[in-house]
């Protein structure tokens, strides 16, 4: 129920705010009866999570206002120092209208949770009761986006072997004379005690994605080819994997993988169930690295192409995500090289390490050769025939080049109407 007296006053200015309005104000059909809506913004509408960013604009930094001074201590010269340090009281992360608020005590967020009420009031916004709630992270945990966030004990050496080994000397040397004095480096490190966050893929959400698998070879199954199956099926699992490919998800993909190819045998098995399984095994699975339980099909056409199933636990690696530098803005003109270096990236980390598609993304540097702007990651991409097969072209690396869906058929509108 946001304000729109509040969303217009935030856009004040806007040369479009007319339009905007008319946006919040055109009202809903329900059973045939017409209602006017006089708060919140259009169900399902593409401007929705826009008017939400207009709403919540500012949570942030008010959130980040509270600081508080803590005291640490260093052992960077051999002996310990206390030292003072101002720290953010809580830190914040959003995605449109969910947030996650984070702090080192409890009583922190109990006391943030009345004031936010306050603020989201202002804007015609009220917390959801059954999604807001004080977690321990260390013994719960949380799940956000479609992760589950947790922190797991471990045990770690205050100072590696190595390291230990190559100051210990120079530490002693500048060490003040009342100083506590380090150990000599024969005297065994002592542990401590600490926490390491792990971010994984949801087990609901993974349940209910194997779910669908499950459902779609039940039901489309029947009716379509063996072929049109594993396209789509391939096509689902990379989006999948993908989305989930950023955290600590080998486990995860490895689940996936083993699910999947169950679901696929029990398929086969209803499809020919007067065939025997030695039958089955030779029309729809191959070996593929020494590894014989992988079904394929046949593409019908004159390339007798094959697809087959993406392998979760080898086709699509874990990538570590690296975060965007302090503030920096795609949309800041002065930071454009920033931003094509990185997308070039993470576009090359798309493909399978040494893949035909990796080699040919190297040689093109990232770019696409129609428009010249980096391939992202997320963009849908097409292969192109530099000299088409029908002119003698061939399937080579030199004869292929990736292009952005759009460019591609741009590209080929172009050549047609040349020919024409």
């Amino acid at each position: 129920n946001i304000s729109h007296e509040f969303i217009m006053s935030k856009i004040e200015g806007f040369p479009k705010r007319e339009v905007v309005l008319r946006w919040l104000k055109a009202g809903y059909m329900e059973n045939t009866i017409f209602h006017v809506t006089k708060t919140g913004t259009p169900q399902g509408g593409i401007i929705s999570p826009l008017l939400a960013n207009i709403a919540l604009d500012g949570i942030q930094q008010w959130i980040s206002e509270p600081k508080e001074t803590i005291i640490y201590q260093t052992r960077s010269l051999g002996y310990k120092v206390k030292k003072k340090k101002e720290v953010n009281r809580y830190k914040f992360a959003r995605y449109a209208d969910d947030f996650v608020i984070t702090s080192q005590t409890k009583e922190n967020l109990e006391k943030i949770i009345p004031k936010l009420e306050d603020w989201l009031k202002q804007r015609g916004l009220t917390l959801n009761k059954q999604k807001t709630n004080i977690r321990d992270i260390r013994k719960e945990g949380f799940s956000f986006l479609g992760f589950d966030i947790r922190q797991s004990k471990s045990t770690t050496l205050r100072l590696g072997s190595n390291r230990y080994k190559r100051f210990a000397h120079k530490m002693r040397i500048n060490a003040k004379p009342n100083a506590k004095r380090i150990p000599s480096p024969n005297a065994k490190p002592k542990e401590e005690e600490c926490y390491s966050c792990f971010i994984k893929p949801g087990k609901k959400e993974t349940k209910e994605f194997l779910t669908k698998i499950r459902e779609y070879l039940k039901k489309e199954g029947r009716v379509l080819s063996f072929d049109v199956v594993l396209k789509k099926l391939n096509s689902k699992i990379r989006g999948w994997l993908n989305y989930y490919r950023f955290v600590c998800s080998k486990k995860t993909f490895q689940k996936i993988r083993k699910e999947v190819l169950d679901a696929i045998y029990r398929y086969l098995r209803r499809k020919h169930h007067r065939k025997p399984w030695k039958w089955i095994k030779r029309k729809y699975y191959m070996t593929v690295d020494q590894d014989s339980h992988n079904p394929y099909a046949e593409i019908k056409g004159k390339r007798k192409k094959k697809e087959i199933l993406i392998n979760a636990a080898k086709d699509v690696p874990i990538i570590r995500y690296e975060k965007v530098k302090g503030t920096n803005s795609p949309f800041d003109p002065s930071l454009t090289k920033y931003w094509n270096k990185r997308q070039t990236k993470w576009g090359k980390a798309r493909f399978a390490k040494g893949s035909k598609y990796e080699q040919i993304y190297t040689r093109q540097k990232g770019i696409c050769p129609i428009c010249g702007q980096p391939i992202c990651m997320e963009e849908e991409f097409e292969v192109h025939h530099i000299l088409p097969i029908r002119d003698g072209g061939n399937n080579s690396n030199k004869n292929l080049s990736i292009l952005h869906q759009h460019c591609h058929k741009a590209k080929h509108k172009h050549l047609h109407k040349r020919v024409d």
